[in-house]
């Protein structure tokens, strides 16, 4: 991607905000999403708002800080040394061009898709209210376990129609369910 791109995404994603009550008190506080950026050479960074990643918009690079773990440097001199108790070599940083960059993403609650949809109509992304309703249906109404349960106790296993419905068309007899659903000899 691109610097543009990359700052356009970055922003329209920290936007998606979402509320969570603190432990300790009870107070609601707003946070940023975690964005997961997807790289050449199948790296993976993840900015968690807390400084992790540094973006270098000015030089189209981002630096992202972690633990320097077995999988991090294969064939590394430095990961066993230590000093005593302490790991020698705990942390290493990862530069990477925003040209190497494939794609950002975020992982959404309910509230963070509403603020995206929010900040998307604001920035004049083109996006119809028939779009928003189809998404909202799909990922949040029907992922919702007691939309579920409660649209399947209103259809009848044996006709795939509305238990409550006054006039039902039946699909399968019950000679024919049990044929589909049963293999005799």
């Amino acid at each position: 991607m691109d610097k543009s791109h990359v700052v356009a995404i970055r922003d329209l994603f920290k936007k998606a905000k979402f509320t969570w009550k603190n432990r300790y008190d009870g107070e609601p506080k707003q946070f940023e999403p975690e964005i997961h950026i997807c790289c050449d050479n199948s790296l993976n960074a993840v900015d968690d708002g807390n400084g992790s990643v540094i973006w270098d918009d000015n030089n189209s690079r981002f630096y992202w800080f972690k633990f320097n773990g077995y999988n991090s440097t294969p064939n590394s001199p430095t990961m066993g040394q230590s000093m005593g108790s302490r790991v020698g070599v705990p942390a290493m940083v990862i530069g990477v061009d925003y040209d190497e960059i494939q794609n950002m993403r975020i992982s959404m609650n309910a509230e963070m898709f509403e603020n995206l949809l929010t900040q998307m109509t604001e920035d004049g992304i083109p996006i119809t209210d028939d779009q928003k309703n189809y998404l909202r249906h799909i990922l949040f109404i029907e992922t919702d376990m007691d939309y579920i349960i409660r649209r399947k106790q209103n259809v009848s296993y044996m006709t795939e129609t509305s238990v409550n419905a006054e006039i039902s068309q039946r699909h399968y007899t019950e000679d024919d369910e049990y044929s589909k659903t049963i293999h005799t000899m």
